[in-house]
């Protein structure tokens, strides 16, 4: 999924006053705490994420594909209840973003390998 695609999907769902910079933003957030995690692993990226800003182009791919790509529609639908103040709305939309992240998670552990710790040489 691509910046764009997220903003849209979740523009047409849930309408609201937010430009893209701020979604672009929400959406940079979320995908430092992935590479983050995705670090951990063996094979998951190296380095650290520089995030997205507005110098990136929409076609940019985010880290996370299907199925679990959802997961940027719900975080974004969260980032907008939470900026509304709509509490309740908000408890709701994290709840399914906190699903769908922790789907993602356990898939990812299970298809790759930890990284390996410092050898102790005795």
């Amino acid at each position: 999924m691509t910046i764009i695609e997220a903003v849209n999907r979740t523009d047409h769902i849930k309408p609201n006053v937010y430009d893209q910079a701020t979604k672009v933003h929400w959406l940079s957030q979320l995908d430092g705490d992935i590479h983050s995690y995705m670090s951990r692993f063996a094979d998951g990226p190296g380095g650290v994420f520089g995030g997205y800003g507005d110098g990136d182009p929409a076609c940019t791919i985010l880290l996370v594909d299907t199925p679990y790509d959802g997961i940027y529609q719900r975080w974004l639908e969260a980032q907008i209840d939470l900026a509304n103040g709509e509490y309740d709305r908000y408890n709701a939309s994290i709840s399914l973003f906190n699903a769908e992240y922790e789907a993602f998670c356990r898939d990812y552990a299970r298809k790759h390998r930890p990284r390996q710790a410092g050898r102790f040489l005795f």
